[in-house]
């Protein structure tokens, strides 16, 4: 009889688990995650459907019968000038700015590190600040400093006796000009992102190393890096989602110009919507490919770090 126990107890386990939450807090834990999830599809699941299928048709606001033009719409943005140099923009932004950020985090998380008075923790706040200053509060503070006529900078190239910059005619300045207020917005979060990230790592791995006889650059690929991972992904992948999405500083800053160099798919969106001789349709298409690009470098990203993480198993 007891071998019979045995023999059903273990069938049980093998056809449903051993773990028996599913069975008595279920009930529980599907209506806790129902508010997010009813939020998530009235705001998010079904304007997306509407998007998708108003994508494919030549939308008329007023009219009774809409024209199903199929990926009509996708071939017009693809075969656009401006949205495809758009998108060479943000590439371009993106590169620049994760590797700049990357870096430049990762090393002043370092010093982060290694500051263990309270004037650490003034640092980590400090630093902090910029990253819940908005967009357009940034952008406005970098144009007073960058204007042609009054600006900061050529201030202070007209005292030196210096030819003054006109930045927002420049394509090369201009493009700083993104980037650069870009990198002081996200330089605290990220540094305390990687700061978090050393932390954790044991100091055991360190002082074992160091008795192998280590020094610090192999300490850093063998022990830091590896342990950093994750927060590598997570840091990647925030940088390229915002520098691919970006929008208020090209908007206020330079409005794309000069010669749509600093143009990103956002802004062209948001201009092209205003545009009355143009389907709003062609515009949802654009949005709709931004959010398929986006996605797919992000999965691609997520792919890459999980086939490395398998290969080290």
């Amino acid at each position: 009889m007891k071998a019979d126990g045995l023999v059903k107890r273990s069938l049980h386990e093998k056809l449903f688990g051993k773990n028996k939450f599913k069975y008595r807090y279920a009930f529980t834990g599907y209506a806790m995650i129902a508010p997010a999830f009813l939020l998530l599809t009235i705001f998010v699941v079904i304007p997306l459907g509407i998007a998708i299928f108003r994508s494919f048709f030549d939308y008329q606001a007023y009219a009774e019968i809409q024209k199903f033009v199929g990926f009509g719409n996708y071939k017009i943005i693809l075969q656009t000038a401006s949205f495809v140099r758009s998108f060479k923009n943000a590439l371009l932004f993106a590169v620049v700015i994760v590797a700049a950020q990357m870096l430049l985090s990762f090393s002043f998380a370092h010093v982060l590190k290694n500051c263990h008075n309270r004037y650490g923790v003034f640092v980590r706040t400090v630093i902090y600040v910029p990253f819940l200053i908005s967009g357009i509060a940034a952008a406005i503070v970098f144009l007073f400093m960058t204007n042609y006529g009054g600006g900061l900078i050529n201030g202070i190239l007209l005292a030196l006796e210096l030819d003054p910059i006109a930045i927002d005619m420049d394509t090369t300045w201009a493009r700083i000009s993104i980037i650069l207020p870009t990198l002081w917005l996200g330089f605290g979060y990220n540094s305390l992102v990687m700061y978090a990230g050393l932390i954790n790592i044991p100091k055991d791995y360190y002082e074992a190393a160091t008795l192998d006889g280590a020094g610090w650059f192999t300490k850093l690929v063998r022990i830091t890096v590896p342990g950093m991972v994750n927060y590598f992904l997570l840091t990647l992948v925030g940088l390229l989602t915002g520098a691919l999405t970006m929008f208020e500083l090209p908007f206020l800053m330079t409005n794309g110009g000069p010669l749509e160099t600093t143009l990103t798919p956002v802004l062209y969106l948001f201009n092209n919507y205003r545009n009355v001789l143009q389907s709003s349709s062609v515009t949802i298409a654009g949005a709709i490919l931004v959010m398929i690009i986006v996605g797919a470098l992000n999965a691609g990203v997520f792919f890459a770090v999980q086939s490395k993480a398998s290969e080290d198993d």
